[in-house]
């Protein structure tokens, strides 16, 4: 019996029109995507916005209830710091795009998170490596993104916790030249013990490594 197989993808790009991408370049706010669904060309999104600000929290709430592409938004839960919202928009041209090359019913679309600059990381199953260069040149020719990176998934994936720490570790500069936070002010942010926390550290930096050179 034939089996098809799947490559997993990950494919990273920076799209300038896309409505998260500007709240991070325009508000400065870090956003974590809980939960998505794309469907009859709507996204049903949960998303956590953070911010130190309040004020900025507001502003970014309502730009979302004012974008044009939304048909709905409502606070789940709210706090001083952040905000976890159900949000309904008109789905991605981007999306639309891939969906059509790929055309297999098989193929998994899934917007993984959107880095501090903007960037946004797809996860994408493919059944050649020729289909998501197709994607590629098509978006770069219509839609003028920028900074497109495409790699494979090779071994054992990092784990969302590991990604995570790892995360918060090198935007609080624990990687920087020199520290600008040492081991234990990062396990008493991070609420992990210190032994623990430098063996998770050396782990996932081991396995990030050996992805990369692979």
């Amino acid at each position: 019996m034939f089996v098809r197989c799947c490559m997993q993808i990950l494919y990273s790009f920076k799209y300038e029109n896309c409505f998260a991408s500007k709240l991070i370049n325009d508000f400065k706010i870090r956003i974590k995507i809980v939960e998505q669904e794309f469907r009859d060309k709507y996204i049903y999104e949960t998303l956590s916005l953070y911010s130190e600000s309040e004020d900025i929290l507001k502003k970014t709430i309502d730009y979302l209830e004012n974008y044009k592409h939304s048909e709905d938004v409502t606070i789940v839960e709210k706090g001083a710091n952040f905000v976890t919202l159900n949000v309904v928009a008109k789905s991605c041209p981007l999306v639309e795009v891939m969906k059509k090359k790929l055309m297999n019913s098989d193929s998994k679309i899934k917007l993984e998170r959107i880095d501090y600059s903007g960037n946004l990381f797809w996860e994408l199953n493919v059944s050649n490596y020729n289909k998501i260069r197709h994607i590629d040149d098509t978006l770069r020719e219509i839609y003028d993104i920028k900074d497109s990176n495409i790699k494979t998934f090779n071994g054992r994936r990092i784990s969302i916790k590991s990604e995570y720490i790892l995360k918060e570790a090198f935007e609080r500069g624990y990687f920087d030249v020199p520290k600008k936070i040492g081991l234990k002010e990062l396990s008493s942010t991070l609420d992990i013990p210190p032994t623990t926390l430098d063996l998770l550290l050396r782990r996932q930096l081991r396995q990030v490594i050996q992805q990369t050179i692979k």
